[in-house]
């Protein structure tokens, strides 16, 4: 997993059944600098996150039709794509963020369009950081001497 480019945005994958709630959030994450991808179900979404392995987010709401609903989506890109973020997103549902897979967060629809930049910002940030510092942990360790 490498880290864009500098100058180069992060890529969001917006998963939404509702036509206008999700041109809603597309048009938020676009205007806060994100290049954004979209899908109406998570069949769509597998299909993009195949063709798009620069993805860092998925932003997916929770009912949707089909075979799988955002938690199954969330799950499955825990799974496969452990590098992927994943915000989970509802009007209906209330989710603790312990309740989405691999240090997922969720946001409560409506929701205010600066704080969802925000947050996605600093998840992405945190990731990053999480990274070098695993690297680091590992070139230190590498350095040591064995004991044997």
């Amino acid at each position: 997993m490498s880290q864009p480019a500098p100058n180069t945005p992060d890529v969001v994958l917006v998963v939404e059944d509702e036509f206008f709630v999700r041109e809603d959030a597309v048009w938020v994450l676009e205007h806060q600098g994100f290049e954004v991808l979209q899908a109406a179900d998570a069949g769509e979404a597998m299909a993009v996150l195949r063709a798009r392995p620069d993805i860092s987010v998925v932003f997916t709401d929770v009912r949707m039709p089909g075979e799988m609903d955002g938690m199954d989506l969330a799950r499955h890109v825990a799974l496969r794509y452990p590098h992927i973020l994943v915000v989970v997103t509802s009007g209906q549902t209330k989710l603790a963020d312990e309740t989405i897979p691999y240090d997922g967060r969720f946001i409560a629809k409506p929701y205010v369009p600066e704080m969802v930049g925000r947050k996605l910002g600093a998840m992405i940030r945190d990731r990053w950081a999480l990274v070098q510092n695993g690297v680091r942990l590992r070139m230190a360790a590498a350095s040591v001497p064995s004991s044997r």
